[in-house]
């Protein structure tokens, strides 16, 4: 079942069991998702519909950094609750530790590759949607400077 048909299904399972918060916020991700499909000529593929999944999650977190330094605690609040619920339709995502463990067996394999930026792009090929970008490359750059 793609992203697309388990968001629909868990909109009814909200509408049937009223919740409300997550009934909004799984129409937003449906709506983000009839967006993308829109702009694409060739239809909504799964990678494009985790990568307007991921958007979702993105635009939520810079909103969560933005209430805390406001001081706006009910909105942080609801805003992490919303990004629970989206993240529950991304592939589960490696930890800090496991990432750099991957990160230095690959390094063990090539020892040429010296650069963090070059470092993060093979990895990101081979670790695709299991690590999150900003975090692969704060541990490539890590391990790459020592």
């Amino acid at each position: 079942m793609g992203i697309k048909e388990r968001v629909q299904e868990e909109i009814k399972f909200a509408m049937k069991n009223r919740d409300q918060v997550r009934l909004e916020c799984l129409r937003m991700v449906k709506a983000a998702l009839l967006l993308k499909e829109k702009e694409s000529s060739s239809g909504l593929t799964e990678e494009s519909a985790l990568a307007a999944v991921r958007g979702e999650v993105k635009k939520r977190q810079q909103s969560l950094e933005i209430f805390r330094e406001l001081g706006k605690q009910n909105e942080a609040e609801a805003t992490e609750a919303e990004i629970e619920v989206i993240t529950e339709f991304l592939p589960t995502q490696l930890t800090a530790d496991q990432i750099e463990a991957r990160v230095r067996a690959y390094l063990a394999e090539h020892p040429e590759m010296n650069h963090a930026g070059k470092l993060t792009g093979a990895m990101k090929k081979e670790l695709g949607e299991q690590a999150d970008g900003k975090l692969l490359n704060e541990v490539c750059r890590k391990v790459v400077e020592g």
